[in-house]
């Protein structure tokens, strides 16, 4: 019995554990994000979800604001730092979506959504080499994200690098073979391959 009461506490303890580790993303309004931002300023999954609303709400700079507050409070919220990231996209500014995407990736190494942010950001400032390194990394982490392997193709064919641009391109296909734009993409896998012949 003694043994029982023992790992219920200790599941219980888990469990509160696991929900001030994890960051919470409830439905609700800005409004309700900032009461309970006030309720309990120092919490950083409060910031994160204010966070949340605002993006939702449309209020990017806002949102802003409040992911860096999250991050503030608990440096290593990769979530934080994508969302962030996200936010300063949506302003138009890749260059600081960049370094948030960054600082997400440097949190967590395996975060393969924050890969492949950074993968695009890079794209949309025209580096198209550090795009590439980036959606690879996304890609050896989740190699199932379809898109991921399309806008690798797309890189690479930008690059006329056609040798690379075929294997992703087919990846691709693989896992989106209905795609709308499939028909289109075999097409230029022949053309590609005929190309390099």
């Amino acid at each position: 019995m003694a043994r029982v009461r023992y790992w219920i506490g200790f599941a219980a303890v888990l469990s509160m554990a696991a929900l001030f580790m994890t960051p919470t993303v409830q439905a609700q309004s800005v409004e309700e994000a900032q009461t309970k931002v006030e309720a309990m300023p120092d919490d950083p999954p409060r910031h994160y979800n204010l966070g949340i609303a605002l993006f939702k709400a449309g209020q990017f700079k806002e949102a802003i604001v409040s992911f860096n507050k999250a991050a503030e409070l608990k440096p290593d919220y990769k979530e934080a730092y994508y969302n962030m990231g996200l936010s300063q996209q949506k302003l138009g500014s890749n260059a600081t979506a960049i370094k948030s995407f960054k600082k997400a990736t440097e949190a967590d190494a395996g975060f393969a959504d924050a890969h492949a942010a950074l993968g695009g950001a890079y794209r949309k400032t025209k580096n198209m080499t550090s795009a590439i390194r980036a959606y690879k990394a996304a890609i050896k982490i989740n190699p199932k994200k379809s898109t991921w392997h399309y806008n690798l193709g797309i890189l690479y064919q930008t690059k006329e690098d056609y040798k690379n641009a075929i294997p992703a391109y087919e990846a691709y296909l693989k896992l989106s073979p209905r795609a709308r734009n499939a028909k289109s993409i075999r097409d230029i896998v022949v053309l590609m391959k005929d190309a390099i012949k």
